[in-house]
């Protein structure tokens, strides 16, 4: 491919990029319950190992995790479709609310701004109109939940060939790469499990700690606010932010103020926690992928697969890292992925903590 101008060989490659990314978007509904079962597969992974060595055979091992594992997640989904149950019981009190805050709104609005009822109409249409943009994105989501039952079936077959595909993997590469091929296979099988496990965990800390601020400061709702913002938390730096925008909004249409004001501050409480105690000490940081390539990489995972993408990517990713670090020729893509080289100026609890503590040296 040498031979032919520079500027050719980049149209090509960025073709195929174009093509494969067409053909993620057109395979959508066939991939996206299969990349999850490969992340949930993973996760299933070192504990189906260790029942296996006491004895249990595979078929059962893979069975109880599996059906363990999903009846855990429809608990959760039971819940919070009963929670969802008793908010919209409350919904024509909680319209009339809403109708009331807005009236005060445009009044206090006008009166201190001068702002005409027009100009106020004009910019809640435009409002509505970013809603139907963001029902469009959920609906979108809706569709490949509707092939969630896929997930099981796929997430045992995975765990019950697992032998066979480490040996097609095997049989594809040469001799001499079979060892980089087993080391990128054992990192793999160690940070993909660590990391969607301390996700998990972090997800349901965060449930306890948003629905006991909420509680506290008197927001209405608390359990099913708190529970939809950790939701949202699943998803790396922008999760947060959109699970307590979605809060502070709703506070502020439903009750004062003041309150959605209370919200903005747990939000800082809560963020602070969650990135310097919650995930260093239980992710253990174990993807170590810098903040400019994971947001830029949620950005696309939600253009190509919705919601779904956005929560698939960062551990895909953590995947390519290892790829890259583990092949020489893709070794620097693999130092641009990760968060080496510039530790002297990360803004980490534990660095400001050791400058503080040398200076008490001095």
């Amino acid at each position: 491919m040498d031979q032919y101008p520079i500027a050719l060989r980049y149209l090509i490659r960025f073709l195929l990029l174009f093509s494969i990314i067409a053909a993620l978007i057109i395979t959508r509904q066939l991939l996206v319950p299969l990349f999850l079962s490969i992340l949930f597969a993973y996760m299933l992974f070192p504990a189906a190992e260790k029942l296996e060595t006491v004895g249990l055979p595979r078929i059962a091992t893979n069975l109880l995790l599996i059906i363990g594992s999903f009846a855990l997640a429809a608990g959760i989904i039971y819940g919070l479709t009963l929670l969802i149950i008793s908010f919209t019981d409350s919904l024509p009190d909680i319209q009339s609310q809403i109708d009331r805050n807005i009236t005060r709104f445009r009044w206090a609005l006008g009166r201190t701004f001068g702002v005409t009822a027009e100009q106020l109409d004009s910019i809640m249409d435009s409002i509505k109109g970013s809603g139907e943009y963001i029902s469009k994105l959920f609906i979108g989501s809706a569709n490949t939940i509707l092939t969630i039952g896929l997930i099981p079936v796929y997430t045992f077959l995975l765990l019950f060939y697992r032998n066979k595909f480490r040996t097609f993997v095997s049989m594809l590469v040469p001799e001499e790469e079979e060892g980089t091929v087993q080391n990128i296979i054992d990192q793999a099988a160690e940070v993909v499990p660590n990391y969607m496990k301390g996700l998990f965990i972090v997800f349901f800390l965060l449930v306890g700690l948003n629905t006991l601020g909420f509680y506290l400061i008197g927001v209405k709702y608390a359990l099913l606010i708190g529970l939809i913002a950790a939701i949202f938390n699943l998803i790396p730096y922008l999760g947060t932010v959109i699970g307590y925008a979605l809060a502070t909004i709703f506070v502020l249409a439903t009750q004062t103020p003041t309150l959605a004001l209370g919200v903005v501050i747990q939000f800082f409480i809560i963020q602070f926690i969650e990135n310097n105690i919650l995930t260093p000490n239980i992710t253990g940081s174990y993807v170590k992928i810098n903040p400019l390539v994971t947001i830029l990489s949620l950005i696309a995972g939600g253009m190509i697969w919705g919601l779904p993408g956005m929560f698939m990517v960062i551990p895909y990713l953590a995947i390519l890292k290892i790829i890259c670090e583990n092949k020489e020729s893709l070794q620097p893509i693999g130092y641009l992925l990760g968060t080496e080289g510039v530790e002297e100026h990360s803004l980490t609890f534990a660095g400001f903590k050791s400058k503080i503590d040398s200076k008490e040296e001095e």
